[in-house]
């Protein structure tokens, strides 16, 4: 947190130094301005003194009346937004992502609450799972806003009062069936809201991608399943990605049929995946030690 102390008033503000840091009010409210920033609605300067009147909670004065030391002041104050970025391999100013909490847990919508994914995703199945990374994905290429809400429509629903005790998901059960027409309903929502979780489920993939975890005491590092290794007898076209993954599940019968797998808990899914993955790279070592013999 950056801190800012104003001592003739005895105030002190707390700025984030990136979205990891920002309470979900100011989540949302810089993820609508990262939104603008990136389509090119506002520019950089645009966004950096947006941001500072967002996250400090300050008013902007009517329209007209120019105040320059306190333009000056805030211009100089926008140029701790700069913390947000971090240039990639490329040189290029992109987002910082870090964080596996959801800076969105809820959010309010046509009078009821829409309950999201709880921190790192660990209430979520492998079907909800496979369906929003289609969503994401189709963002990408198209920048159609449909699949934001799509996004939405699958991760946030209302509460299940009946069996939210019992159940360590406390949302309804997930329907893909309906998720068409709960995204046409969720186009209307903030676009804070529809970006800010797809900002987040980009930083989750980005951690996937390279996330250590600990099961019974040994370390498990989940970037071998997104290794991109291709043989020489590999075929040029593309795989289908977690949806090969699902239907290959389905065809060992470990977890019954595709709708089984579907119902399975993402994280079981991946360490079974990891497990699948360690063996065949262990087996693919062993051939090769052999045949240096």
């Amino acid at each position: 947190m950056h801190i800012i102390q104003i001592p003739e008033l005895k105030i002190t503000k707390y700025l984030p130094t990136d979205l990891s840091e920002c309470d979900p009010i100011q989540y949302i409210e810089m993820s609508a301005l990262i939104f603008y920033y990136q389509t090119g609605i506002i520019d950089y300067e645009e966004f950096r003194v947006h941001a500072i009147y967002k996250l400090l909670d300050m008013k902007a004065v009517r329209k007209g009346i120019i105040d320059n030391e306190k333009y000056s002041q805030i211009h100089q104050l926008s140029e701790l937004v700069d913390t947000f970025f971090e240039e990639n391999e490329n040189k290029e100013k992109v987002i910082k992502q870090y964080y596996i909490h959801n800076p969105i847990p809820k959010f309010r919508g046509a009078f009821r609450n829409f309950y999201g994914p709880s921190n790192d995703f660990d209430n979520i199945k492998f079907g909800e799972y496979v369906d929003a990374l289609e969503a994401f994905v189709n963002f990408n290429q198209t920048g159609e806003l449909i699949y934001l809400s799509t996004l939405l429509a699958i991760m946030y629903r209302k509460r299940d009062y009946y069996n939210s005790i019992s159940q360590k998901d406390k949302r309804k059960k997930y329907n893909s069936d309906i998720v068409p027409k709960r995204a046409k309903f969720f186009q209307r929502q903030h676009i804070g809201v529809l970006y800010g979780f797809y900002l987040y489920f980009a930083s989750f993939q980005k951690y996937l991608t390279s996330a250590t975890i600990f099961i019974q005491g040994s370390e498990i590092d989940l970037s071998i399943l997104f290794e991109n290794k291709k043989t020489k007898d590999e075929s040029k076209y593309p795989g289908l990605g977690m949806k090969g993954v699902l239907l290959s599940m389905a065809e060992s019968g470990v977890y019954g049929p595709e709708q089984g797998v579907r119902d399975t808990p993402l994280w079981e899914i991946l360490i079974r995946m990891y497990d699948i993955t360690k063996r065949s790279l262990d087996e693919e070592a062993a051939y090769k030690k052999l045949e240096k013999k």
